[in-house]
C-alpha cells in the first residue's frame, strides 16, 4: 500500500458502528453468522478489551467446571496448549468428575477456544450443534460443554473429549494437511472410508437433528447459496487489506450464476486430508478413520460444494506416476462413482464447476484476505504462517482466473438460468 491508509483500509482497522451496520445490510447471510462477524467488528475497534489472557485461562476454566457440573471435589489438572491452531486456541487437559453413573472417571478432554481474531471466524454453538449431530452417522468428537459467549472464558468455546490418532502419515510435513502424499498402503485402507463418509454427511435427515443455530434454506431457491457467497463477500469486505480485480469479478461471477439447491443437505465446508484422523486396529492392523474434524464450516446448502472443494487440485496430491489424486487418495473419477454409489445424489458438471469457483474465492478471501488481516493486526501468535498462508490465497487467484476466463482474449462464459 502506498501513499498512506485510504478511509476503507482505515475503517477495516477501527470498524465504526455505521459501517459496520452498512456490511450488515449489504450481504446475506444467517443470523449466527451475521453474530460472530458482527462480533469480530466490535472487537476489532477495542482490541486491548479483547487481548486473549491466557495467564487467567487455567483459573477460570477450572471454575467454569465447577459451575457446569455441579461439583466442587471435581480434579482439574494438566492443561497443555496444543501447537498449531490456525483457526482456533486448543488446549488439552485431564478432568475427573461424576458422571451420569455416579462413578468418578478421569478423562483428556479438549478446549477449543476462539482467538483475538481467527483465520474464520465461527460460532461454537453451531459446530457443537453438528458434532452431536453427527454421533452414530461418522466418527466424530464427543461434546461435553459449549458456550457461544465470552462470559466465562473471555472468547467463545467448546470442550469435547480427546481422540488419540493422527492426522498425516509417517514423516507428514503439510501445513494443515494440504496436498498430503499417502502412500499406497494408507491409500488401499483409507480411501472408501474417506467417500463412505462423505455420503453419509450428505443423507442425514438434518431436519430430525436440533440445528437451531443454522438457517434452513428453502428448497428450490437460490437462499443457501446466497447466505454462501454473502458469507465470503462480506469477510472480503471487511478484511482485505488490499482490493483486487479477479476477486470483485468472480463475485459478480458468482451472483449472476448463481443456482437453485434442490435438496439442502448438511455441507462440512473443509472436507480434506488433515480434516480427518486415522488409527490402525492393533490386533488385526486394518485402518479405520476414527474422527471427521474441523465442522466449523459447516452449513446446509448443496451437496457439489463439498464435491468441489474436497476434489480442487489445491488439495490434491499425485500419486508415483503423476496421477493426481483426490486428497492424496483416490483418482477424481473413482471417487464421483463411488460417492454416486454411496450417497445416491447426482454429480452434476456444470455445478461442480460454479462451486469450483465459490471455493477458491472462499480459499482466497481466508488466505488473501483475512489471513493477512489477523497478521497485520498482531490479533495471532502465528504471524509467519498467517504471512504463509496468502501465497496460497494468490494460487487460488489464480485458478479463479483461469476458470472464469479472465485472461487477455478471453469471454465471461453466460450466465447459467437460475431459479429465484
Amino acid at each position: 500500500m502506498t501513499g498512506g491508509y485510504t478511509p476503507a483500509q482505515r475503517l477495516r482497522s477501527a470498524p465504526t458502528p455505521e459501517w459496520i451496520a452498512a456490511l450488515r445490510a449489504r450481504f446475506p447471510v444467517e443470523r449466527s453468522i451475521d453474530e460472530v462477524l458482527t462480533r469480530k467488528l466490535e472487537n476489532r475497534a477495542r482490541p486491548a478489551e479483547h487481548r486473549t489472557d491466557f495467564g487467567q485461562l487455567a483459573a477460570r476454566l477450572e471454575a467454569y467446571l465447577r459451575r457446569v457440573t455441579g461439583q466442587p471435589d471435581l480434579e482439574f489438572a494438566n492443561l497443555k496448549r496444543l501447537t498449531g491452531g490456525a483457526s482456533k486456541e486448543q488446549f488439552t487437559f485431564d478432568l475427573t468428575w461424576r458422571q451420569d453413573d455416579d462413578r468418578r472417571t478421569t478423562r483428556k478432554l479438549i478446549l477449543r477456544m476462539d482467538p483475538s481474531e481467527s483465520i474464520v471466524e465461527t460460532h461454537r454453538l453451531r459446530e457443537a450443534q453438528l458434532l452431536r449431530a453427527m454421533e452414530g452417522v461418522v466418527p466424530v468428537p464427543e461434546v461435553l460443554w459449549v458456550d457461544p459467549t465470552p462470559e466465562h472464558l473471555g472468547h467463545p468455546f467448546l470442550i469435547a473429549g480427546f481422540i488419540e490418532g493422527t492426522v498425516q502419515p509417517e514423516g507428514g510435513t503439510k501445513a494443515s494437511g494440504l496436498g498430503m502424499y499417502f502412500p499406497p498402503e494408507l491409500r488401499a485402507g483409507l480411501k472408501d472410508q474417506f467417500v463412505r463418509h462423505l455420503a453419509s454427511i450428505h443423507r442425514l435427515d438434518w431436519r430430525r437433528r436440533e440445528l437451531s443455530a443454522f438457517d434452513s434454506p428453502t428448497p428450490g431457491t437460490i437462499e443457501g447459496n446466497a447466505w454462501s457467497l454473502g458469507t465470503w463477500e462480506r469477510i472480503w469486505h471487511e478484511d482485505v487489506l488490499e482490493a483486487h480485480p479477479v476477486m470483485e469479478r468472480t463475485a459478480l461471477w458468482l451472483k449472476d450464476r448463481m443456482p437453485p439447491v434442490a435438496h439442502p443437505v448438511v455441507v462440512h465446508g473443509d472436507y480434506r486430508s488433515g480434516n480427518f484422523m486415522f488409527t490402525a486396529d492393533r490386533d488385526t492392523d486394518e485402518l479405520r478413520i476414527n474422527a471427521v474434524l474441523d465442522w466449523e464450516l459447516a452449513h446446509l446448502g448443496d451437496h457439489h460444494e463439498d464435491l468441489a472443494y474436497t476434489t480442487s487440485d489445491l488439495l490434491g496430491c499425485p500419486d508415483e506416476r503423476g496421477q493426481m489424486l483426490v486428497c492424496g487418495l483416490l483418482p477424481r473419477d473413482e471417487f464421483f462413482a463411488r460417492y454416486r454409489e454411496l450417497s445416491g445424489l447426482p454429480v452434476d458438471a456444470d455445478l461442480l464447476h460454479y462451486f469450483e469457483v465459490l471455493n477458491y474465492y472462499k480459499m482466497a478471501v481466508i488466505a488473501v484476505a483475512t489471513s493477512l488481516r489477523t497478521a497485520h493486526g498482531r490479533r495471532t501468535h502465528l504471524d509467519a504462517m498467517m504471512n504463509l498462508l496468502s501465497g496460497f490465497g494468490y494460487i487460488a487467484i489464480s485458478h479463479l482466473q483461469r476458470l472464469l476466463d479472465l485472461g487477455p482474449g478471453h469471454r465471461m462464459r453466460p450466465p447459467r438460468a437460475a431459479a429465484r
